[in-house]
């Protein structure tokens, strides 16, 4: 086959084709399209020096031609609550920017819609008979959820930031919730706190079920009455929770520690001890969930909160990576869980707890 000459100079006018790509490297055509389709009879030397040249060149794909080539649409649909107040919600603008940019990364488009909770499962089922989308993104799972067991049925990819019951069926991307709470409990009562409250998130979230398990863990675990760590659950989205919760939690009880679901919580409930008079590392004890909200200054607050950290927005990038990873390669579930660090308040002596709860301290 004769290879068409590469020519250079009206390159800039218009968008370069694999036919560029093909003469600019003498490869057929064949081959640059396997290669940038990620065939495996294509060697890597030669798919590394084309992906390389269609970098430097700026080939984009042309997604209708890839479409009917790959029957795959490089849409991935993420279905929200019809919820004026989720949208601006920090948590979710955070796991967002990561979904956007792993999407970018991973050259896929995401179509965000919404419904209310009673039609979401008819836009799923919309996207599913008319092959618009190669995968789905579901967050905030509750037990039983009508989303999850319609994806199962349906059988396209998926994937869910957090996990329910189901979990072994499907793919996700989460914390270790239990875990983080469990530690964080132990921490508090190892330092001497007996009277603790804990501002959770909305209970009906698998997310917070998960934390307040952790905490009854470790008070089984110590032989210590439920009693010992009183529950506040704020509603979705935790809009001013923080500090509401935080004053009903002084008002009724003579609390040496709180424990929050979020640092956002924990610095709205800040503005309800400076009310009282009460100091943070000094008159009380405070840890909380850190999703590192890049909005978020949390740097007056160092030594004196105990967080345990892990990045919402690493955890949105992972979600778009592991579920194109199932579009392109029909993989099992992929099921991950973010790490998270422990950085301690001054007041806190990390000493007193057994080392065997003590990973990812810094």
């Amino acid at each position: 086959m004769k290879q068409q000459k590469f020519n250079n100079k009206n390159f800039q006018r218009r968008s370069v084709t694999i036919k560029d790509l093909s003469a600019k490297l003498n490869l057929s055509i064949t081959t640059i399209s396997r290669a940038l389709n990620n065939y495996p009879d294509v060697g890597k030397a030669t798919r590394k020096k084309i992906i390389k040249t269609a970098k430097e060149l700026g080939y984009r794909p042309n997604r209708n031609a890839q479409r009917l080539v790959t029957k795959r649409t490089h849409n991935i649909a993420w279905v929200q609550s019809d919820n004026d107040d989720k949208f601006v919600d920090p948590h979710f603008v955070e796991v967002m920017a990561g979904v956007l940019r792993g999407a970018r990364v991973g050259n896929y488009d995401i179509i965000l819609s919404s419904d209310t909770k009673e039609q979401q499962v008819n836009i799923y089922d919309g996207y599913v008979k008319d092959n618009s989308v190669d995968g789905f993104i579901v967050d905030l799972p509750q037990e039983n959820d009508e989303r999850i067991n319609y994806l199962l049925e349906a059988g396209k990819p998926f994937i869910v930031h957090s996990r329910n019951k189901q979990s072994e069926q499907y793919s996700w991307v989460d914390i270790d919730n239990v875990g983080n709470y469990r530690k964080l409990t132990r921490l508090l009562i190892a330092n001497g706190h007996k009277k603790i409250a804990f501002i959770n998130g909305d209970n009906k979230f698998t997310f917070a079920q998960a934390r307040q398990f952790g905490v009854e863990q470790a008070l089984r675990e110590l032989d210590l009455p439920m009693t010992t760590v009183k529950t506040y659950n704020a509603t979705h989205p935790m809009a001013n929770a923080g500090f509401e919760l935080t004053k009903i939690a002084l008002n009724e009880g003579d609390i040496s520690a709180i424990l929050y679901s979020s640092a956002f919580m924990a610095v709205e409930g800040n503005a309800a001890l400076m009310q009282r008079g009460i100091k943070i590392g000094q008159d009380i004890a405070v840890a909380s969930m850190d999703d590192k909200l890049n909005y978020l200054d949390l740097s007056q607050y160092e030594g004196l909160i105990t967080f345990i950290r892990s990045s919402l927005r690493d955890a949105g990038e992972q979600l778009v990576k592991s579920l194109i990873e199932q579009c392109e390669n029909k993989s099992d579930p992929i099921q991950i869980i973010i790490p998270s660090k422990i950085f301690l308040a001054k007041n806190i002596d990390a000493s007193l707890l057994d080392a065997s709860l003590l990973d990812g301290l810094c």
